[in-house]
């Protein structure tokens, strides 16, 4: 993720992803149903009308996982899936980029990537504009490139830099970093759509099976009840694994949002221990005291 330059286009990896990703999903799942689970759900509908046991468990997990809606839910949760590791994947990546600049932090035995006090207890307005180049410079490495934190910490040194104001510079970063966030939280909705979407279809399904059900029952009134038996089957069954798709889905996306929510909060103690708690240009206050100690001495005299 990035403020700067955030992934667009089809042909990026969240291009390949929203787009391949989905076709390939469904083209995967489809294979599945037509090796494994149609042909397994039919030896054992045809088992069960002669009334022989099939003595498999399988064979009835797969008479549960046979219809046509069933198989569009378990589609888009494997593309969701997809997503969710491409965005664990990017929050993996933000978690090393602050072990990087803030190892002790994050209990990491190595040097930072920028040492940001050098010499001096604190950071200047000189040593502001110095680190804001720096940072930028690395932020070009292929490793740290569009990443949240070597962003923001530019940005807000580059305006104590040119302002000389700590309140400024704080705001800055914050700001930058509660963008950081929402955009984050933007980039959830089409999992929120998907979990959405998949209990939609399962009762999509549900529906179906009952309007079928419907329509055979003058078979059960004649005494042949395995048409609307198996009506209902697919009526209960699409209902029962979209429900449960859609809350193991729901459970991934909740630890995906925390990760992210600690990630930033994170972010936010680094940037407000390690740089806006450092701000602080010497020269220029004791320059401000000399001008303020002038005009005592001057009334004095």
């Amino acid at each position: 993720m990035s403020l700067r330059n955030p992934e667009r286009g089809l042909l990026s990896v969240k291009g390949l992803i929203f787009t391949l990703g989905l076709i390939a999903s469904f083209i995967f799942v489809g294979a599945i149903y037509g090796i494994l689970i149609r042909p397994g759900a039919n030896k054992a509908d045809l088992a069960n009308s002669f009334g022989v046991d099939v003595g498999s468990s399988f064979s009835s997990f797969f008479v549960i996982l046979k219809d046509y809606e069933q198989q569009m839910c378990l589609s888009l949760f494997l593309w969701g899936v997809m997503i969710l590791i491409y965005k664990f994947v990017l929050l993996k990546n933000e978690a090393k980029t602050l072990g990087r600049f803030a190892p002790e932090s994050e209990g990491i035995d190595a040097d930072p990537e920028v040492e940001l006090l050098g010499e001096s207890p604190s950071i200047s307005r000189q040593r502001a504009g110095q680190l804001s180049t720096e940072i930028d410079s690395k932020s070009e490495l292929p490793d740290l490139r569009n990443k949240i934190l070597p962003y923001v910490m530019a940005r807000g040194l580059e305006r104590y830099h040119i302002t000389g104001s700590v309140p400024e510079a704080t705001e800055t970063i914050m700001g930058r970093l509660e963008v950081a966030s929402e955009q984050q939280e933007s980039e959830l909705s089409m999992l929120r759509y998907l979990v959405w979407a998949i209990p939609s279809i399962g009762f999509i399904g549900t529906v179906r099976g009952i309007g079928v059900a419907l329509q055979r029952a003058d078979q059960a009134l004649q005494g042949d009840i395995s048409g609307v038996t198996s009506a209902l089957g697919v009526a209960f069954n699409s209902t029962l694994v979209a429900l449960f798709i859609s809350i193991l889905l729901m459970l991934l996306i909740h630890l995906l949002q925390g990760g992210q929510e600690g990630l930033i909060l994170r972010l936010q103690t680094f940037c407000r221990e390690q740089l806006i708690d450092k701000l602080f240009d010497h020269e220029e206050s004791d320059a401000r005291e000399k001008e303020s100690e002038t005009p005592e001495a001057e009334a004095s005299v």
